[in-house]
């Protein structure tokens, strides 16, 4: 991949530099333009499928969010393959300019407004808020980057940022779902075998009791949402196991080009926050929690997007030790993304909790402003982690 430019002080966007056009470039921009096609066509094949099976079954339609992100990644990845099969040179990614940051901020808050407007007027029709979701999820993991890029500093060109988002939006969510998923099932084993061991196997009767019928079949929900067991192995899977894989997978493009003398140690922190970014969009898209208020998974998503892009920037930070050779301060830079991570897991289910547990009013309201302080002041926490610990680490470098 192309090279990322070395980091210098400019007031505004640096200007494009010249590149020579290699004499493979028409096979790298071809290869590129099918990886577009490739990555843009199997998630647009497989929210058709899902759309489909949602038809026959009479399911609610599945989000847009895979549709949105096929053509949004995979149409970035072949526009620039054409732009590399035409020989054009590399060129600064813009976005990071302060007036760009402020409307990029304020379109952002317009989007979360009408689409509290759209829920509160409109509840029963959930498409209506849709546009404004998709909106959000896709600018905030850009606004974030660019707000890390604006105090780094730090050039980066538009060819790097395809090149990490493509990884980061599908190569790492795709590993991650694959190593969760054995994570989650021998948690789930461990937990049952542990559970025969100390109650016997009759706690099944509580699930499916003697005599079970089709129509208890819907107050299973209930049962599983009353067991503590359940909420145990969520709490460890969300505040431990999940935290470890993803902030391991996240700065996949920082490993990946560590190794290249060119790449300086600030660029290896926005390889990783790039990646953070790439996963947060693909995460935002996936996500609407159903039974909780819009505008609440709004600045959620905003939150763990900001959250996303520090500790891949962190992480990406511990590569550039480790190509140092102090392997010490990378593992503690990782364990430190890993705690941070699954703190912010834990207010996230507490919230939930609050809506998706029936509770009474009086507990929610009692559980809920807690949770907010909390998420609140995590989130001012993220914000000064991307506006200042990360830049002091990238002038160390």
């Amino acid at each position: 991949m192309e090279p990322v430019m070395e980091p210098s002080r400019p007031e505004a966007s640096p200007p494009v530099i010249p590149e020579r056009v290699p004499p493979h470039l028409p096979s790298m921009g071809l290869l590129w333009m099918g990886a577009g096609v490739l990555a843009g066509g199997l998630l647009i094949s497989l929210w058709l499928a899902l759309a489909a099976l949602a038809a026959t079954f009479r399911f609610p339609i599945p989000s847009p969010g895979l549709l949105v992100l096929g053509l949004l990644v995979g149409g970035g990845i072949f526009r620039e393959g054409m732009r590399i099969a035409r020989g054009e040179p590399d060129a600064p990614l813009p976005g990071a300019e302060a007036r760009a940051l402020g409307r990029n901020l304020l379109l952002l808050l317009i989007l979360i407004g009408c689409g509290a407007i759209a829920e509160a007027f409109s509840p029963r029709f959930p498409a209506l808020i849709l546009p404004f979701h998709v909106g959000v999820a896709a600018l905030g993991p850009f606004l974030g980057f660019n707000l890390l890029r604006w105090r780094l500093h730090a050039p980066w060109s538009r060819r790097a940022g395809w090149w990490a988002l493509g990884l980061g939006s599908l190569l790492v969510p795709a590993l991650a779902i694959f190593l969760e998923g054995i994570a989650g099932a021998m948690l789930v084993l461990v937990l049952l075998m542990l559970r025969v061991l100390l109650e016997g196997p009759g706690f099944f009767n509580r699930w499916f009791p003697p005599g079970f019928s089709p129509e208890r079949l819907s107050m299973l929900p209930e049962a599983l949402v009353a067991d503590p067991w359940l909420w145990i192995g969520i709490l460890i899977g969300a505040v431990a196991l999940v935290p470890a894989m993803e902030e391991a997978l996240k700065p996949l493009p920082a490993a990946l080009r560590m190794r290249d003398p060119a790449v300086s140690g600030a660029s290896l922190i926005l390889y990783g926050a790039i990646g953070g970014a790439g996963f947060a969009l693909t995460e935002n898209m996936l996500s609407w929690q159903p039974g909780i208020p819009w505008t609440f998974t709004a600045i959620g998503r905003l939150g763990t997007t900001a959250l996303h892009i520090l500790n891949g920037g962190i992480t990406g930070w511990a590569w550039s030790r480790v190509r140092q050779g102090r392997f010490l301060e990378g593992a503690g830079a990782y364990l430190f993304a890993w705690l941070l991570h699954g703190l912010w897991n834990a207010g996230a289910i507490l919230m939930s909790g609050t809506f998706l547990i029936p509770l009474p009013p009086e507990v929610r309201a009692m559980m809920l402003l807690p949770a907010l302080i909390g998420m609140g002041m995590a989130v001012l926490l993220v914000i000064g982690g991307l506006g200042w610990v990360l830049p002091m680490l990238g002038e160390e470098e």
